[in-house]
């Protein structure tokens, strides 16, 4: 069951279960074992924190035992939020509500909100929220904080929509560094930074009283103020972006390192990429509040899986290509090709206990499909129409 959900279903359910039992049983065509009603009835019982159980499994197994790759240091981690079209179900408007589009707000959808906790340098989703589409990225932000997987010491890179001073002072408590972007005229110190023509300032926050339930389980630092520094970074286009930190320290964190600090962030986008347009998330396998949340965590999973193993791959290729004088441009892999070869060799991984060769067959065409890396390319965002995945209407 928890394979079968992972490889994820692109064609109708019924198709996928006598494909998945031909390829389990080495047969030459597909094999009727299972009917998609007796799918239903199983999947109604498994919980889907298993997938989640599986994601921390691997999480915690990267970071005890890879030479995982950081920043001065530090883990860093980035968060951001996405929203989640979502099947037309009655539990599903019952645990994610539904909302009104359209000039009289009569066309109605189900709705939810990802965010997801993710470590940009190694391609790893540490953690992961599903909330109803009228929950907030704060609040979601403060449910990965509650969960304990930032740990202290760790870097956190956060978008526009995050700041505040009540989080400021709560990511301080906790011991943990962050850098985000601010909204230059959101606040009256960092408007006057940015008008200053300044590149840098260190400055001071007092918590305001509004906010004192927000630290009440840090009564020690309400009253105290809190020196952040300001870094106004100007990008190649012209555009400024200030960012708000708590590496104060200029010495050990000189003002060039920013720009490339806060570019990081850029690879959750592409994280997002991945999980909506490649591991198509929204193209749920069933109409089920129940099976929404068992697709969405089962990708989370098998995305942060493929990233360990191809985490080895990688060091690998990148390596060798900047000791290869012919070579051109540093190489990469194709993580879109990972992803495809994961799902291809999960039945041998989990099933069919031929681990050894499954990991093998992996790292050949992993090592074998690579890209260059160009680097100072940039494209500007192209914004597509909303690709929907019909229920009724599924490709063959």
């Amino acid at each position: 069951m928890i394979t079968f959900i992972s490889k994820g279903v692109k064609s109708s359910l019924q198709r996928e279960l006598d494909s998945f039992y031909k390829d389990l049983s080495d047969s030459e065509f597909n094999i009727r074992e299972v009917t998609k009603g007796a799918f239903t009835q199983a999947r109604a019982k498994l919980k889907h924190e298993a997938f989640i159980e599986l994601n921390d499994n691997v999480v915690e197994s990267f970071y005890t035992e890879a030479p995982f790759r950081t920043w001065n240091n530090m883990r860093l981690l980035a968060v951001d939020g996405s929203r989640l079209m979502l099947p037309k179900h009655p539990s599903v408007i019952k645990e994610f509500g539904e909302y009104g589009f359209g000039p009289n707000a009569d066309s109605k959808q189900s709705l939810s909100i990802a965010s997801l906790l993710y470590d940009p340098l190694n391609y790893i989703t540490v953690d992961s929220q599903l909330a109803p589409y009228s929950s907030s990225e704060k609040s979601l932000l403060l449910k990965h904080l509650e969960s304990d997987k930032i740990k202290q010491g760790d870097l956190l890179l956060l978008d526009r929509g995050y700041p505040s001073i009540a989080l400021i002072f709560l990511l301080t408590a906790s011991n943990i560094e962050f850098c985000m972007r601010m909204k230059e005229d959101w606040w009256l110190p960092v408007k006057a930074f940015s008008d200053s023509g300044e590149k840098e300032r260190i400055v001071s926050f007092k918590l305001p009283k509004k906010d004192y339930a927000a630290l009440k389980d840090y009564p020690q630092i309400r009253d105290q103020e809190i020196k952040c520094r300001l870094v106004c970074v100007t990008l190649e286009n012209g555009e400024k972006e200030v960012l708000c930190t708590s590496l104060v320290d200029k010495k050990k964190h000189p003002y060039e390192q920013f720009n490339e600090l806060y570019h990081y962030r850029w690879n959750i986008e592409e994280g997002y990429k991945m999980f909506k347009s490649r591991a198509e998330v929204e193209r749920f396998s069933g109409k089920t509040a129940l099976a929404v949340k068992q697709d969405f965590y089962a990708k989370i999973f098998m995305m942060s899986l493929c990233a360990v193993m191809a985490f080895p791959v990688e060091e690998k290729v990148i390596k060798e290509s900047k000791e290869d004088n012919n070579t051109k441009h540093n190489q990469k892999i194709n993580r879109t090709s990972a992803l495809a070869m994961l799902q291809n060799i999960s039945i041998g991984l989990f099933l069919k206990s031929i681990v050894d060769q499954a990991i093998i067959a992996f790292d050949n065409i992993v090592i074998r499909t690579v890209e260059i890396i160009r680097l100072g390319r940039k494209f500007p965002r192209k914004h597509h129409q909303k690709r929907q995945y019909h229920m009724n209407y599924k490709p063959l």
